[in-house]
């Protein structure tokens, strides 16, 4: 009781405790370098499939997901015991009040002396048990039920890295559209001041110039802060300092696909890793319900021991070291129990139920997922084709306008339309790009194929 209470921490203990972490964390962040294995600064280009598999031997929760390959090689070497044999060794020492004896022939004789020594080996060997094939068949399925659970937080990775990747592009194109909407909208203010000295445009004309560069500036400063959270929400999957300085060499990928809803609906059912775990527990489960209707099977065993003592074993009058040894067989069936059988029985059997709907029901989430990134990817392949178009349309209305400026046909204002909507175009056209990557990313995702290597320059279906 004592010792539970006194090592307790405060509150106040707690707190310091938590300050002396963040102190030596914020110092770690500051200063490891890329020699560390475990958390490195990147810099130079970075490729998607590089991140990729950075993330896959950095990332803390990929590496917290793989720790179930050694709790299920644990869970194998427990299940053996039903079927090894088992060596105990016991020993015991009793001290009785007096010693014990008889009277023969006028001469006392001693039956049991004051202190008695005891030890012994003994060993069983289980022969029959309805526990023996649950408990190895379970410990198997858990192994691959494990594999799956890691080849799922993998797609999750590759998923996320993929969408942090491709989200940290966007964000550089952006910034790059805005600053060169800003270089141009500050070229047209320096023209228009030139023009309105000359006579040729108005005061109006030279502050609509100086409002379109200040909301472009205020474009730039945003889209450089999105940048700047993408590239670390980046560095944070890969598990690598915040403080890197990289430069994206992959772009956003624009893939026509064609496949069909069958073909596709059918890998996804195979290759999920989510149906595939869901397979598994219900496997798991059939197993429970085995081991609980093994309590109705006799149990069996053998066993062998080997017993030294003081006084002998074998005549207790005897105040001297002796042996003796046991064979026997032990058989035990429970007859009643309190209805605790029928109880765990029909608890197992319910959940087998609950299982096996939670799997049809996970098919069919599967079935409709598929459908939908299906859809989704064929909007997306349509979005983007009209939204290269439209980019295609505004530069050439900007072309237009600003031949039209110097012949005196177009005002200035017009010019920062046609610039405006021609920014705009490029924002969409780059969105479209990025939302049609990221619908065959979920796509591939749906159908269990981001664990397989895969990367989303590439038909969905190259490695099948």
């Amino acid at each position: 009781m004592i010792a539970g209470c006194l090592t307790i921490p405060g509150e106040s203990e707690i707190r310091e405790q938590r300050s002396e972490r963040a102190d030596s964390l914020i110092h770690h962040l500051a200063t490891r370098s890329a020699t560390n294995t475990l958390s490195c600064h990147l810099s130079g280009e970075l490729h998607l499939a590089a991140a990729i598999d950075k993330a896959l031997i950095l990332n803390t929760s990929l590496r917290q997901a793989r720790l179930e390959r050694e709790i299920a090689k644990a869970n194998i070497t427990t299940a053996y015991s039903e079927v090894l044999p088992m060596l105990s060794l016991d020993a015991s020492y009793v001290r009785y009040d007096e010693e014990l004896g008889t009277l023969r022939d006028g001469n006392f004789a001693t039956t049991r002396y004051r202190d008695r020594y005891r030890a012994g080996l003994r060993l069983q060997q289980p022969l029959l048990s309805g526990s023996m094939g649950p408990a190895l068949r379970s410990s198997r399925i858990y192994r691959l039920w494990a594999e799956a659970n890691i080849r799922q937080a993998e797609e999750d990775i590759r998923y996320a890295v993929t969408a942090a990747y491709y989200d940290a592009v966007l964000s550089e194109h952006l910034l790059q559209v805005n600053i060169a909407a800003t270089e141009t909208a500050e070229r047209q203010l320096a023209d228009t001041r030139v023009r309105r000295q000359q006579g040729m445009a108005s005061n109006y004309d030279e502050l609509r110039a100086e409002v379109e560069v200040a909301n472009f500036q205020a474009q730039v400063l945003k889209a450089r802060n999105d940048k700047d959270v993408a590239l670390t929400s980046l560095f944070r999957l890969l598990g690598v300092s915040p403080e890197s300085n990289v430069t994206l060499a992959d772009n956003l990928p624009l893939v026509v696909e064609s496949l069909p809803f069958d073909d596709a609906l059918r890998i996804a059912l195979e290759l999920r890793p989510d149906l595939i775990q869901a397979d598994y527990a219900v496997r798991l489960q059939r197993e429970a319900l085995a081991d609980a209707r093994a309590s109705y099977w006799p149990k069996v065993s053998a066993y062998l021991s080997q017993t030294w003592g003081r006084s002998d074993p074998h005549n207790s009058s005897r105040n001297t070291w002796g042996d003796e040894w046991e064979f026997g067989i032990l058989a035990s069936l429970p007859l009643f129990d309190g209805l605790d059988r029928t109880g765990r029985t029909a608890v197992e059997r319910a959940r087998l139920s609950q299982r096996e709907l939670a799997l049809r029901d996970l098919e069919e989430m599967a079935a409709s997922e598929v459908r939908q990134r299906l859809l989704s990817l064929t909007t997306a392949e349509e979005f983007a084709r009209s939204q290269s178009r439209s980019l295609d349309t505004a530069r050439e209305a900007l072309r237009l306008v600003e031949a039209g400026l110097r012949e005196g046909q177009n005002t200035p204002v017009e010019v920062m339309d046609a610039r405006q909507a021609l920014t705009t175009a490029s924002g969409n056209y780059y969105q479209s790009l990025y939302n049609h990557a990221m619908a065959r990313v979920a796509l591939q995702k749906a159908m269990g194929l981001l664990s397989s290597g895969l990367l989303p320059d590439g038909a969905v279906l190259q490695a099948m």
